[in-house]
């Protein structure tokens, strides 16, 4: 019997997620003897809006729960319709992206399932025996941890930027259609009003990502990013060591305790590249890295090592830039 993969797709602003298509993606070339199976729940009657999207997964099968109730996101609602198809489906694996939707809706379904759920993951792989190996941070990301789950289907949510999303070639999967009757499902939870929020860009996804750390000594230093990111239309982010002293905000930290990028370039100035920091830019097509010890973890794993004062090189490319 062929193992079974199920991964919940989710969708915002009629778009897929960035994070259920870097798990389909991986799971298609690391898990190669499952069927991959995602899990759509929509309010439309087709998905021919995703089209394009779902082409390029390589899905082996889709299965679209359509009801106009799935218009807005219900954790009830929406872990009660999941487990309904996962007791049809039998899958061995189940996946979903450690998103805001998936956080709430991945613990309500593992309560349901009585299924353990390992979250927040950075890497997923499957051993000889076929079982699930899930990998995440933990004591505040100074460890790393890889978890075997004592129940099936072994049940894990995943970082965006974890993986890499590799599209295959344009083939649409089979497609099981339901119009799904929620009428005998219990519901807890009810929306009484949703707010849009405006789409964001999403940094992460920048090809050029400048970050700085300790090395950049002060906060107004650390400013300098922000300048070269603007002079050369990348995108900045942070170590945790420079969130924490308050130079940059919590919402561009890479790591485990962060985001996980995978960009063309990664620029790191003034970052030693503890194992919490080079997880979240394991990914990156290139490293470069500025630091005065040559010594530093992450001078060892750059593409390119430059061992030198961090505020010195950062200072000099701007004003070579700008004039």
């Amino acid at each position: 019997m062929t193992e079974k993969v199920l991964v919940y797709l989710e969708i915002n602003n009629n778009k897929l997620e960035k994070v259920s298509k870097e798990i389909v993606s991986h799971s298609k070339h690391n898990f190669p003897d499952f069927e991959v199976i995602g899990l759509l729940l929509t309010d439309k009657a087709d998905v021919s809006f995703l089209s394009e999207d779902i082409s390029k997964l390589g899905l082996d099968k889709l299965f679209v729960a359509a009801n106009n109730a799935f218009a807005d996101f219900n954790s009830s609602l929406f872990a009660n319709t999941v487990a309904s198809y996962i007791g049809e489906i039998c899958p061995d694996v189940l996946l979903m992206g450690a998103t805001s939707d998936g956080r709430e809706l991945a613990p309500r379904l593992a309560s349901k399932l009585n299924i353990g759920l390992t979250a927040d993951c950075t890497d997923l792989k499957i051993d000889e025996n076929k079982t699930l190996l899930a990998t995440r941070p933990t004591y505040g990301g100074k460890m790393m941890a890889t978890i075997i789950s004592k129940t099936k289907p072994s049940f894990a949510t995943v970082r965006q930027g974890a993986f890499k999303f590799k599209p295959v070639s344009l083939v649409m999967p089979e497609i099981i259609y339901r119009n799904d009757d929620i009428n005998g499902l219990t519901c807890y939870v009810d929306v009484i009003s949703t707010n849009i929020k405006p789409e964001i860009e999403d940094w992460t996804t920048s090809d050029i990502i400048i970050a700085g750390g300790l090395g950049l000594k002060s906060k107004e230093n650390f400013e300098l990013i922000y300048n070269l990111c603007d002079l050369i239309g990348a995108k900045p982010a942070a170590s945790r060591a420079a969130v924490e002293l308050g130079w940059a905000n919590q919402d561009i930290q890479v790591g485990q305790t962060g985001s996980s990028v995978a960009p063309k370039m990664y620029i790191a100035f003034g970052i030693s590249g503890a194992l919490q920091h080079m997880t979240g830019i394991s990914n990156a097509d290139k490293i470069i890295a500025v630091n005065i010890d040559e010594n530093a973890p992450i001078m060892a794993s750059a593409d390119i090592a430059i061992p030198a004062d961090a505020v010195t090189i950062i200072k000099s490319m701007i004003h070579k830039l700008s004039h």
